[in-house]
């Protein structure tokens, strides 16, 4: 008898296990492309609730960011080409530093556009603020840069 609950016990437990199990892929795999949608922007959503940008600002912010996220992507994209090729010179014994050196400051002119890129996109963006936002933008914009990454 002893050996009988003992054993009812353990097919409950895995039971239980199974469901809970279950239920997280289910979390993982059916409801995660939801709160992704809900975190699209997270950035951009901050920017407009702290400024509390009117309805047309809100339509030109939208606009130039997404422009910016076109006019980022392929910089952002050869970054990462350039720094997998980097690491990649750690599998070849022959590399020299000088190679790691010319990719390093591939890498460096690619940073530098992205920065002027963000910093073009925030010239633009300050533009649509009205003169009670601007404090506010500016206060903004270097608590995001010093936070980097979000």
């Amino acid at each position: 008898m002893k050996q009988f609950t003992q054993n009812k016990f353990l097919v409950l437990l895995v039971a239980i296990l199974l469901v809970a199990n279950l239920c997280l892929m289910l979390y993982f795999f059916v409801f995660k492309d939801r709160h992704a949608a809900e975190r699209s922007h997270p950035v951009s959503d901050l920017m407009q609730k702290e400024l509390g940008l009117n309805a047309d600002q809100t339509e030109k912010f939208k606009q130039l960011r997404d422009q910016h996220r076109a006019a980022v992507k392929p910089v952002v994209d050869e970054m990462k080409r350039l720094k997998d090729s980097l690491y990649n010179l750690l599998r070849n014994p022959q590399a020299n530093d000088s190679a790691a050196k010319v990719i390093a400051q591939q890498i460096g002119k690619k940073q530098e556009e992205l920065e002027i890129l963000i910093y073009h996109h925030f010239e633009k963006v300050r533009e649509i603020c009205d003169n009670s936002q601007l404090p506010k933008f500016d206060t903004l914009v270097h608590r995001m840069i010093n936070k980097w990454p979000w």
